[in-house]
């Protein structure tokens, strides 16, 4: 089990977020903290990925053509 010092300050703004979302301080902190863990995750592949100048050539296209609009768009898989 992982305990958590949250300061009061930290605590307040918290609860009041997760009323405006209708949950519970503690279900908004652990959603909060999933999503940050996902997008830290995607940023660390991504930088992986930028070490090959083959792979951050195709990364850069594949973003300047979501710009342009030009992709296919899909389901998702849930792994």
């Amino acid at each position: 089990m992982l305990t958590l010092e949250i300061p009061e300050q930290l605590q307040r703004k918290i609860a009041v977020m997760a009323s405006l979302a209708e949950q519970t301080p503690e279900q908004l902190a652990l959603e909060m903290l999933e999503e940050h863990l996902d997008h830290h995750s995607a940023y660390i592949e991504s930088a992986y990925l930028q070490r090959s100048e083959r792979n951050r050539a195709r990364l850069d296209r594949a973003i300047q053509e979501i710009k342009n609009g030009v992709f296919e768009p899909r389901a998702l898989i849930d792994d």
